[in-house]
C-alpha cells in the first residue's frame, strides 16, 4: 500500500498520541486511586479513634445501652458502609455476648480479635470496599483512661476491635469520569494539533514536492526545460528547488538552448 508523506507522518503522530493517552490515563488512574485510598485511610484512623473514645465515654458514664446511637452516627458519614465494635472473648466472659452486630462475622474480625489489624481493599463482583479493623487493647493509660479498671484483664489483652467498611464505588466512578474527561480534552487538543500539522505539511512539504514532481514530468514528457521553481536556501525543500533549477540550466546549456555567461560576453557588437 502506497502512502503519502502526510499520511505516514499522521499515522506516526496518531501512534505516539495513542501511547501517551494510554499511559497518561493509566498513571492518572493509579495516582487518583492511591490518593483516594490514602484519604480514606486517614479518615478511618480518625473515626476509629473517635468511635473508641465515644465508647469509653459511654462506659464511664454508665450509658452503654446507648452505643447503638453512637454506631448510627458513624453510619451516617459519607462512604461509611458499616461501622461496629467487635466484642472480644474477655469482654463477653465479663459482660455477656452483646448484640448481634458485635459478633465476629468474617476473617477480618477474627484477625482483629487476634491482635492483627486490617487495611485491605475487597472486590465483590462489581462492588469495591475498604475494610479497616483496629484491635482494642486493655491499657492502663489510654488517653487518660485506665481500661483495666473496668475490664478485669491483664494489660494488652484484646478487648475487641473497631470495624469500618468504606464503599469505594462512587469514588472509583468519579476517578473514571475524571479520566474520561481528561481523555476527551487530550483528544480534542491532539485533533487540533493534527489538523495544524496536516496544514503545515501540505503547505511546506507536499505542495513544493508536487510542484517539483510536475516540473520533472513536464521536462521528461514534453522536453520543456524552461519551467523554474520558486525557492530559497532557507530550508531543505527550497535548496532542492534551487538545485533543480540549476540542473535545468545545465541541461539547457548542454542542449544549446541557453548561452553561457562567457558566450554572452563574446557575442560581437553591432
Amino acid at each position: 500500500m502506497r502512502l503519502s508523506i502526510a499520511a505516514k507522518i499522521n499515522f506516526f503522530l496518531l501512534f505516539i498520541f495513542s501511547m501517551v493517552l494510554v499511559f497518561s490515563a493509566a498513571y492518572q488512574a493509579v495516582r487518583e486511586r492511591d490518593l483516594i485510598l490514602t484519604l480514606i485511610k486517614e479518615q478511618s484512623r480518625e473515626q476509629s479513634e473517635a468511635y473508641f473514645d465515644g465508647l469509653n465515654m459511654l462506659m464511664l458514664t454508665g450509658k452503654m445501652d446507648a452505643r447503638d446511637t453512637l454506631r448510627n452516627k458513624f453510619l451516617e458519614h459519607a462512604h461509611v458502609e458499616d461501622a461496629r465494635i467487635v466484642r472480644g472473648e474477655a469482654v463477653s466472659k465479663q459482660f455477656g455476648p452483646g448484640r448481634a452486630t458485635e459478633q465476629s462475622k468474617d476473617e477480618f474480625d477474627e484477625l482483629a480479635l487476634a491482635g492483627k489489624g486490617s487495611l485491605e481493599v475487597v472486590h465483590d463482583d462489581m462492588h469495591s470496599r475498604l475494610v479497616v479493623t483496629r484491635p482494642l487493647l486493655a491499657k492502663k493509660d489510654f488517653r487518660g483512661t485506665d481500661c483495666t479498671s473496668c475490664h478485669l484483664v491483664p494489660e494488652n489483652t484484646v478487648l475487641g476491635a473497631v470495624r469500618f467498611d468504606y464503599s469505594l464505588d462512587s469514588l472509583f466512578t468519579r476517578v473514571e469520569q475524571n479520566i474520561l474527561t481528561s481523555a476527551l480534552i487530550l483528544t480534542s487538543i491532539f485533533g487540533m494539533g493534527l489538523l495544524l500539522t496536516l496544514w503545515v505539511i501540505r503547505t511546506w512539504i507536499v505542495r513544493p514536492l508536487n510542484q517539483l514532481t510536475r516540473s520533472m514530468e513536464e521536462a521528461t514528457d514534453q522536453h520543456d526545460f524552461g519551467h523554474r521553481l520558486e525557492g530559497d536556501d532557507g530550508d531543505e525543500i527550497g535548496r532542492v528547488a534551487l538545485a533543480y533549477n540549476q540542473m535545468l540550466d545545465s541541461v539547457e546549456r548542454q542542449l544549446g538552448k541557453r548561452p553561457t555567461a562567457q558566450g554572452k560576453q563574446d557575442k560581437p557588437q553591432d
